[in-house]
Parts: structure tokens; C-alpha cells; sequence
């Protein structure tokens, strides 16, 4: 048991999907008062660039992170997808929360890629996607998506787009009632961490730290630790053109991993590597 003088200051972002996976965390607490800090991220700032252009998804981040080191915040709740591999000093990823779904899905009239008509617009600001994509379909028009998920599924209600391409776990999470199609992990590997929601803390705030531990879901920390391991050897970042994806059964871990060229013309995916722990995540890459 773990006892707090004060509330729990939880920093998030101020979009619905955070304040729902925010909401996700509080329900793991125990009868402990908490106070939700909504901080508006220079990524959700800025919406008319790609995030290559302003800096990447860790543009997400920064602000919740800076909460935390200034003593305005004890917890920050994110998208693990978000998250650089190389954590800020001083802070750390105290719990990996159980995983929702990892997937990427369409949302279109049209029930795959491969139904589209040619040279159909496509909405999406990954270029992870947009790289395996067009590997597939390389006449779609790919065009950048920006905003939170209500705003992105409106813009392809209004006909700005034949089809978008979310996470599948966020739609689940704010229970939209819309219909999509999954992509298979053959054509479309997820970003590493991707379904998974990462609670940060500072390293020295050792009473919240671990009573955040003790929600942490091993299978979820030790999966996503080998995707996130599986960029850092690729020398990548959360906003490059790689997919991973590691399921552990039978307590043996097996990783998938896709990495795009430069262009993102050629696609390289990995042979199915069966690792003993996380920290083995260096793969072969062949050509697809």
C-alpha cells in the first residue's frame, strides 16, 4: 500500500484519445485522488507540416516531459508509439500498460488498397505507412492527415479523402462506430510499440514510481521493448519508415521487422527471429 499527501498530477495531452487512455490509467490506481494536467503539444500545435518537418512524433512528448522535470507533473501518460528509444535523464518508463490492438486499418468505402481506383487520395502522416503503402499501390496519392481521430475520420466523411489509415487501438479505445478494414502484418507492419500506452515518472520519485510499477503488463513491456530495440539497431527514430512487430508464446519471443529505402521506393522485411530476451533485437534484413 502506498500512501500520497496530495493528489497524483497526471500530465496528457489534450486530445480525446488521451484523456481516454489517461482515464485507462486512473482506473488501474488504486482509491487515490488524482488531478488530470491537459497540456497541448507542439505537435498538436502545428497541423498544417508533416511532423518530419517540425521534428517527428516526439513532438508529442516534449512538453509532458518538461512537467515532469519542472515538478508540475508526478505522471505523464503517452502513446508509447510516440516515444524515442533514448529516454530524457532523469525520467522513465515506470509501466507499460496492457496492449490494445497493434494494427493499422483502413477507413474507406473501398474494403482494401487493392480497391481503391487508381490514383485515389489517400490520408495518412506516417511515413512508415505511406512508404508501405505505396509499395504496394505505388499510383495512390498519398497526402498528409493531421489532427486527433475525430478530426481526421470528419475530413474523410466530408470526401477530402477516398480512405485514411489509423490505429486500429485508437478507434477502439474512443468506441467509434465506423467501418474499417485491418491491414494484414504482411503488407503492413506496425510501428514499434504501437497499441501500447507507456506512464512515465521521474527516476526519483521513488513512492509514485512504484506503485506505477506495479501496473506495469510484463508481456507488453518485453514485446515492445524488442520493437523499440529493433529500431535504436536500425539506427531509427519513432518517426522513421520501419515497422515492427514481437509476440511472445510459450515463452519464446518471436520478432518481425520492415524497413523502407530511403525513397521509399523498396521495401526489406525481416525473417521471423526468435530471441531469447529484448535486448536481441538485431535482425537480417533480406529483400521483400
Amino acid at each position: 500500500m502506498y500512501s500520497f499527501n496530495s493528489e497524483i498530477r497526471i500530465a496528457t495531452r489534450s486530445s480525446p484519445l488521451a484523456i481516454k487512455q489517461c482515464d485507462i490509467l486512473i482506473e488501474k490506481l488504486p482509491s487515490l485522488k488524482t488531478k488530470i494536467i491537459k497540456i497541448v503539444s507542439k505537435g498538436d500545435e502545428i497541423q498544417d507540416k508533416s511532423l518530419q518537418e517540425i521534428g517527428g512524433k516526439g513532438l508529442f512528448i516534449k512538453k509532458l516531459e518538461q512537467a515532469l522535470i519542472d515538478n508540475e507533473a508526478d505522471i505523464a501518460v503517452h502513446s508509447l508509439k510516440d516515444m524515442e528509444w533514448k529516454e530524457t535523464k532523469g525520467l522513465e518508463i515506470a509501466a507499460f500498460l496492457q496492449r490494445g490492438s497493434r494494427k493499422d486499418i483502413l477507413i474507406s468505402k473501398y474494403k482494401s488498397i487493392y480497391e481503391l481506383p487508381k490514383n485515389a487520395k489517400l490520408g495518412t502522416s506516417s511515413v512508415r505507412r505511406k512508404a508501405f503503402i505505396l509499395s504496394e499501390r505505388p499510383d495512390l496519392n498519398i497526402s498528409i492527415l493531421r489532427g486527433n481521430i475525430n478530426t481526421r475520420i470528419n475530413k474523410y466523411n466530408i470526401g477530402k479523402f477516398d480512405g485514411i489509415v489509423l490505429a486500429q487501438a485508437g478507434v477502439e479505445r474512443l468506441n467509434l462506430k465506423i467501418k474499417y478494414t485491418e491491414f494484414d502484418e504482411s503488407i503492413m507492419l506496425p510501428s514499434a510499440g504501437q497499441g501500447a500506452i507507456a506512464v512515465q515518472c521521474r527516476s526519483k520519485s521513488k513512492p509514485i514510481l512504484n506503485l506505477i510499477r506495479s501496473l506495469n503488463h510484463e508481456q507488453t513491456k518485453y514485446e515492445t521493448l524488442a520493437e523499440r530495440s529493433f529500431v535504436f539497431n536500425l539506427n531509427g527514430t519513432c518517426s522513421s519508415p520501419i515497422g515492427a512487430s514481437a509476440k511472445i508464446s510459450n515463452e519464446i519471443l518471436e520478432l518481425y521487422g520492415a524497413l523502407a529505402s530511403p525513397d521509399l521506393s523498396l521495401i526489406h522485411i525481416s525473417e521471423p527471429t526468435r530471441l531469447l530476451s529484448s535486448s536481441d533485437a538485431v535482425v537480417c534484413l533480406k529483400k521483400k
